[in-house]
């Protein structure tokens, strides 16, 4: 209360409340079981509202004011309550800046993004508050993560960040900055932020959870909101369609359909299409780091003869993919250079118990109990094993 005291205006006033949620936000992974799927600001925030309440005073309105219009959700709601049942006593006015709290209005979206890779991107909105401040809050949204928010910063305008992107070209010109529409930058904001959300520890930035809500609040009041579009599934038949045009390529045509090499073209493609962003023909150097050493691992029950052919496979993939994208030369390269780096990582984590995910667990059991995995009907018999030993532990 005393710190709020001391802030200087609505975005300094802002810039404190979303600092003081992202404490709570990071506190939700030690939630008990019982609490799980309740919101961590109000399990953690609403005794320090409560507590501010008793005390009262100019400090205790001034908090809570900050609250309310940072959080929009029901600590917000509860610390508006709190506020307005506080007696204003004399010489105890608050400054005048707290009238516009919560009037700042979104000017400006723009994204900035990779022109090869294509990674991840940042989404940028503009706001101006009521007496001038201009600030642009960017989210960082990582397309190998599946469009998880990873990090957030807090920049002057955009046209600073495009100022310092012409200054400082990557290489190959490899970024580019283009304004869009406020509603479609806020959707994505939401979505990616929503997703970090439902991971359990997301490998976010320093600075993620103290900008997290104030960057919900500038995509809650950017105008014409868009709900960005859910991704549609890669249905099986498209699938079998490129794995078939990779064989008959050049990049494919010495390996047969029903070996390995298939089949580990089989696993890039499902491993772009279902975990990153549904874009199979898109690889990069992280891409081939996530595959080969955490998603082959959790992932896939293999044998060595996969493993040792694995790495071929991927780099006749990555090249086939690459001329289909048209990616230039360099960036095939980089990222075929990268699969021999990961070769031994993933062969290491394959063979650790765990690494492996639930699926892969299963499998392994089943594999070890001597069930053929062909089998369905004697996979659906050891299913219902699997889960009455599980009720009972």
């Amino acid at each position: 209360m005393r710190e709020a005291l001391e802030l200087t205006g609505p975005l300094d006033a802002e810039l404190w409340g979303s600092s003081m949620l992202g404490l709570f936000w990071r506190a939700r992974d030690t939630l008990s079981l019982d609490e799980i799927g309740s919101d961590p600001a109000v399990t953690f925030g609403d005794p320090l509202i409560e507590a501010m309440g008793r005390i009262g005073g100019a400090e205790a309105r001034l908090a809570l004011a900050v609250i309310a219009t940072v959080d929009k959700g029901e600590l917000g709601l509860r610390a508006g309550e709190i506020r307005a049942a506080l007696p204003e006593e004399p010489g105890e006015a608050l400054p005048a800046w707290v009238a516009d709290l919560g009037e700042a209005v979104v000017t400006d979206a723009a994204v900035m993004r990779e022109n090869v890779f294509d990674d991840a991107y940042t989404m940028f909105l503009e706001a101006r508050n009521r007496g001038g401040e201009a600030h642009a809050v960017g989210v960082l949204i990582d397309n190998n993560l599946g469009g998880m928010a990873k990090d957030i910063l807090l920049v002057e305008s955009i046209d600073s960040v495009q100022e310092i992107v012409r200054e400082h070209p990557p290489r190959d010109g490899d970024v580019r900055l283009e304004r869009i529409a406020p509603g479609v930058a806020a959707g994505r904001i939401h979505a990616a932020i929503e997703l970090t959300d439902m991971t359990w520890d997301p490998p976010v930035s320093e600075d993620y959870a103290e900008l997290r809500a104030l960057a919900l609040r500038r995509a809650n009041e950017a105008p014409g909101y868009v709900v960005p579009a859910e991704r549609s599934e890669i249905p099986s038949a498209e699938r079998d369609r490129l794995i078939d045009e990779f064989l008959s390529s050049p990049e494919g045509e010495g390996f047969a359909p029903d070996r390995e090499e298939a089949y580990a073209a089989s696993l890039a493609i499902d491993f772009c299409a279902d975990y990153v962003d549904g874009r199979p023909l898109r690889w990069s150097p992280v891409a081939v780091e996530l595959f080969m050493a955490d998603w082959i691992p959790r992932k896939v029950l293999g044998d060595a003869d996969l493993f040792a052919r694995l790495p071929t496979a991927l780099d006749a993939w990555v090249r086939f993919a690459g001329r289909k994208s048209k990616l230039p030369e360099w960036a095939i390269a980089a990222t075929c250079e990268a699969i021999p780096q990961w070769h031994e990582t993933m062969v290491r984590r394959s063979d650790d118990p765990a690494a492996a995910g639930p699926a892969k667990e299963f499998l392994a059991a089943a594999k070890a109990s001597g069930i053929d995995l062909e089998d369905q009907e004697a996979l659906n018999t050891f299913v219902a094993g699997w889960n009455a030993r599980s009720e009972v532990a």
